[in-house]
């Protein structure tokens, strides 16, 4: 198993309007198809995002992909669609729904920041998960953001660092971006241990699907 990894600081994080022109929201990461643009949707396989929801407003439509969301600031959040309402009332609690639905916000107790993990689900697919510490978790083939939401994160990752009790610290606000790759020859390991010593992070994780490999 070959592991990659790195640092994104919340000043590193850039900013964008969001599709429909009526808010903005903070990139974490992003992945795109090869040539395509290097900002916009075109060519977009997936993008990890720090939105604040500051009032009552419609969602642009993402027709094509999956969302993954959680409330990290605020509570009391609503989403009202064709379909019902989605309910992302309590922070901290994942849900996942289609970018096809048409959706305005609700906002009951007032603004609210959120994550947002948007995937082609043609291409790839995503899931978001929240661990307090002290919790493991197996990241398999794929990539791995880990966003230390609420304050300062210590964990530990690979044989090593868990016998030898090495940690390492995520500040609050950051980002720590982890590939895992088992397909190399002679790489029997099936995935990457992880502990949560301390601390609560929003784990998303992002497969590519079969030939589409990025």
């Amino acid at each position: 198993m070959d592991m990659t990894s790195r640092r994104i600081p919340q000043a590193a994080y850039f900013v964008e309007p969001w599709k429909n022109g009526l808010g903005a929201t903070d990139i974490i990461a992003e992945a795109r198809v090869a040539n395509a643009p290097s900002s916009g949707w075109d060519g977009l396989l997936w993008r990890l995002a720090r939105t604040p929801i500051p009032v009552a407003s419609a969602f642009s439509d993402l027709a094509g992909y999956d969302r993954h969301q959680v409330v990290i600031n605020g509570d009391g959040l609503y989403l009202d669609a064709e379909t019902g309402t989605i309910d992302l009332s309590r922070p901290f609690v994942p849900v996942q729904y289609s970018g096809d639905l048409k959706i305005v916000s609700r906002l009951e107790n007032g603004p609210v920041e959120v994550l947002n993990l948007i995937v082609d689900r043609k291409r790839a697919e995503g899931r978001m998960t929240v661990l307090s510490g002290p919790a493991t978790a197996e990241l398999r083939e794929g990539r791995h953001l880990l966003v230390a939401a609420a304050g300062e994160v210590i964990v530990e990752y690979g044989d090593a660092a868990i016998t030898t009790g090495e940690g390492l610290t995520i500040d609050g606000g950051d980002t720590l971006d982890i590939s895992v790759d088992t397909s190399a020859p002679g790489k029997r390991q099936a995935a990457l241990t992880m502990q949560i010593r301390s601390g609560l992070v929003v784990l998303c994780t992002i497969h590519a699907r079969p030939g589409d490999a990025r």
